[in-house]
């Protein structure tokens, strides 16, 4: 797509427009961003340096006088450089929680990934292979749909929800279905709801992505499409509730969708659906003695994104023989992975050196075990854990409730 003469401003709310004048610029972002203060301190990636970039080139771009002494050529560098800077960023929310003055940088970057794509200047050209998947095979990995359920075919408890009506669908998302390493997170949850003696429905090579790729990287009219098929979909399954283990689904369905395809979907997240489970004494669990020491980690789509901190704490509580430690920054405060907002697919060095923080975190609390509950957190934090050497295991929160539940009953 060309690029227009000027950034589409049209795709950026006017509250959004009101709050990056109200940046004062003091910083206090900047300490805390994964991509600019923590990584490596370059100013072009800090929420304020952003900022200051975006209202540079809006000002260019609307004064005649301005853009004529500055030149064409320098500015569509100046655009470029904006551009890698807005896409070089996680949409962790951190930078909205560190604001003295609150504002909602989620929004804020959202919106402005928005104007960049309308105005043919994203994503980035890393992205691309990731939107043309999802347009071809209706998830991220290039995969073909006969492969989303393969991972159920042995689980009896498992029904198809295209051919029956369920009460429970389990909404599995792309990296379960796809990644090996990922996918005991998808059977956790078939084991865990047989213990319980729960049926639940899935949707295999009919369910499609979330959508939440394309809404991060800025392509929100893609996105729109797919939410209105999804939700089309979930409705003919007469499913009362729908049950999700990726953050990034749930962040996308619970909150996104509702002003995509204007409707509430009954969704809630697998700590949920585990903490009740396991409060009405529904799951047998094993009597253990030696404790393990695990720390939790919380992604950023389930804590900043959407407030849930509770739920996973309240699990690791209740399961006998676990001990949570909290890490020095813990919810609100909770460090990034670096794997959101497409940016792994950016840069994978920098996500590495980002995961690396959490990791070192997760050592200095003693514990064993570095409990989340994404799989994409799951599968960034791994990978760095391995590379420093493996002194903490990465599990999923499912992993450690599996592992808790008395077999042959």
């Amino acid at each position: 797509m060309p690029r227009k003469k000027m950034l589409d401003l049209s795709r950026i709310p006017a509250s959004s427009l009101v709050e990056f004048d109200a940046c004062t610029r003091c910083g206090e972002c900047s300490i805390y961003c994964p991509t600019g203060g923590e990584a490596d301190e370059k100013e072009e990636r800090t929420p304020r340096g952003k900022i200051r970039a975006l209202k540079k080139v809006i000002r260019i771009e609307r004064n005649p006088i301005r853009r004529a002494i500055l030149g064409e050529e320098r500015l569509d560098k100046m655009i470029s450089e904006l551009a890698r800077s807005v896409y070089e960023c996680s949409i962790c929310g951190m930078c909205g929680e560190a604001c003295p003055l609150s504002l909602r940088t989620i929004e804020m970057w959202e919106s402005v990934r928005e104007s960049l794509v309308s105005s043919g200047l994203g994503p980035m050209e890393n992205h691309m292979s990731l939107v043309r998947s999802i347009e071809n095979y209706d998830n991220p990995w290039m995969q073909p749909r006969s492969m989303r359920g393969r991972w159920a075919r042995q689980h009896k408890n498992i029904l198809d929800a295209n051919k029956v009506k369920v009460d429970v669908l389990y909404y599995v998302g792309c990296t379960a279905s796809y990644d090996p390493d990922i996918m005991n997170v998808a059977k956790n949850l078939a084991e865990i709801s047989n213990a319980a003696g729960l049926t639940i429905g899935i949707l295999g090579q009919n369910e499609k992505c979330c959508g939440s790729t394309l809404l991060r990287l800025g392509e929100a009219e893609k996105a729109r499409g797919l939410a209105k098929e999804n939700a089309d979909i979930f409705r003919k399954t007469g499913a009362k509730k729908i049950v999700t283990a990726c953050a990034g689904c749930y962040k996308t369905l619970h909150q996104d969708y509702p002003r995509l395809v204007g409707e509430k979907l009954p969704i809630i997240h697998v700590t949920q659906f585990l903490e009740e489970l396991l409060r009405e004494n529904r799951l047998p669990l094993k009597k253990v003695e030696e404790k393990v020491v695990v720390t939790y980690h919380d992604p950023c789509h389930l804590g900043r994104h959407t407030k849930m901190y509770d739920w996973p704490r309240k699990i690791l509580a209740m399961l006998p023989g676990i001990e949570l430690v909290e890490m020095e920054r813990t919810r609100e405060r909770s460090r990034c992975c670096g794997a959101g907002g497409g940016l792994k697919t950016l840069d994978q060095e920098l996500v590495l050196r980002i995961a690396k923080k959490r990791i070192e975190d997760a050592e200095r609390t003693g514990a064993s075990i570095l409990v989340t509950s994404c799989p994409f957190c799951e599968q960034t934090l791994k990978d760095a854990a391995v590379r420093m050497g493996g002194k903490i295991l990465v599990a999923d929160i499912t992993d450690v409730v599996k592992n808790r539940i008395e077999t042959g009953k």
